[in-house]
């Protein structure tokens, strides 16, 4: 049992056996329905989430838990924009259950991190509705309740996680966030962050699954470590192998390191998942295979083929995040570089650093603008 358990098991109950029998069989619904959530399971997970909800005694999870799935299930059905402004109205509530938790025990370090946790959530959707100032007090509302939870608790690698994420999203942006980093009192480094997601990925509790998760992305966009990028996503297409997510990220992951073989594996795995997935989640994996499929034809010194497969992955892109598509455009401005048009291929860089998005594909495409790209040697 891990020492964040072992701790809500003494805060909750006290003495009281038959009290911590009752927290233990919520924790093993919150573990279940973890699993379920990461397996694309929704249904049972918001059932048993609910469980825990409205059970006794009041465990952590129980309101961050519903307001994930609600968001994931409401994500297979309607546009972001709208899912956001839901998801504010949800996170709203699950803020109210906190705060009341908050006034009557206020020494419990995780009432604190929760709330501050739904904070940040919140703060995420605002930053993705471009409303700025809701950004900056949201996240210092979830700066501060996480960091009086981490005072309390600091060997708890959960507790860690949204302050290390934030600290390595400063590391790798422009000067003036500093500034930021320098009001929240945090070290805003790169490699600081990237230590303590780790710690979470390896022996967090609640966190671990989103954590591995984190490590696999950073590893594959931001730090060009694609093995490591690699082990974290395989892991989780493992473990969750109902979740095209976790296959797709492993193949994209392999295709960077030049591991064909086994990515086509992964691909196969994505592809099996499509006729489970509600159309809207169906439709974007099929987009997401011709981004897979284009990097397989361009190792292969396939151009005609990687260059169809990427164009319409680039035409069809609709979404919030823009990584895969500097991915794109990259990988097509190869393409041309192989094929000797050099002016398409220098349009696609110029593309990807107007993304502005910190991602490693920026650094490439300024390297190929000076250098034409060539296919490495076997």
């Amino acid at each position: 049992m891990s020492p964040y358990k072992i701790l809500l098991i003494t805060l909750l109950v006290g003495i009281s056996i038959l009290n911590a029998d009752d927290f233990e069989q919520q924790e093993q619904k919150v573990q279940l329905a973890l699993k379920a959530m990461y397996n694309m399971e929704y249904e049972k997970s918001d059932e048993l989430f609910r469980e825990v909800l409205n059970g006794n005694p009041f465990h952590p999870m129980g309101p961050l838990g519903v307001l994930a799935v609600r968001y994931y299930q409401s994500e297979e059905y309607i546009g972001y924009h709208k899912r956001n402004q839901q998801f504010l109205a949800d996170i709203d509530k699950a803020l109210v259950l906190y705060t009341e938790q908050i006034k009557q025990h206020p020494e419990r370090p995780e009432y604190l991190f929760f709330y501050g946790t739904v904070m940040g959530l919140r703060a995420r959707i605002q930053l993705a509705e471009k409303n700025y100032l809701g950004v900056l007090t949201s996240g210092f509302s979830a700066i501060k309740h996480i960091k009086k939870a981490e005072k309390l608790c600091p060997d708890e690698p959960d507790f860690h996680l949204p302050v290390a994420l934030f600290n390595y999203y400063v590391g790798i942006s422009a000067p003036y966030m500093q500034i930021a980093s320098w009001i929240m009192r945090e070290s805003g480094s790169r490699s600081e962050g990237l230590q303590s997601i780790k710690a979470d990925a390896d022996y967090g509790n609640y966190g671990r699954f989103e954590a591995r998760a984190l490590m696999a992305y950073l590893y594959l966009y931001f730090e060009q470590e694609y093995d490591r990028a690699y082990e974290y996503a395989r892991e989780l297409a493992d473990e969750f192998p109902k979740n095209p997510y976790y296959a797709a990220l492993t193949a994209d992951a392999l295709i960077e390191a030049g591991r064909l073989e086994l990515a086509r594996n992964y691909i196969k795995r994505t592809q099996a998942l499509l006729p489970t997935l509600k159309p809207s989640t169906g439709k974007e994996y099929q987009i997401k295979l011709h981004l897979l499929e284009g990097g397989m034809a361009l190792l292969a010194g396939q151009l005609a083929e990687a260059e169809l497969h990427l164009k319409e992955f680039i035409r069809s892109y609709d979404y919030e995040l823009d990584y895969d598509l500097g991915n794109a455009l990259l990988r097509l401005g190869k393409v041309y570089d192989l094929q000797n048009h050099r002016s398409e291929a220098i349009t696609c860089y110029r593309k990807v650093i107007s993304l502005n998005n910190r991602s490693a594909a920026i650094g490439l495409a300024e390297q190929y603008l000076e250098q034409p790209y060539s296919l490495p040697k076997p």
